[in-house]
């Protein structure tokens, strides 16, 4: 489960969860399918900075070569 990117929180409540049985399998799917949404909201806050990056690089490459930064530097 951690090779999973599951928090040691997450990690200790569903150990916890499987334990009680198979009674707890809903419980344990909504666990999962949650820590997937909170995965993917991630995933796009790390795209959304990388875009922005690249953007920054891109602007540094130019500079590089012509001797200076145009625009505005956020």
């Amino acid at each position: 489960m951690r090779n999973a990117g599951l928090p040691v929180e997450v990690m200790i409540e569903y150990l916890r969860l499987y334990q009680e049985g198979d009674e707890t399998i809903p419980a344990r799917l909504q666990l999962l399918a949650n820590q997937r949404e909170a995965l993917i909201k991630q995933r796009k806050q790390i795209d959304e900075t990388l875009e922005r990056l690249e953007y920054k690089i891109g602007r540094y490459e130019v500079a590089v070569k012509t001797g200076k930064l145009t625009g505005e530097e956020e």
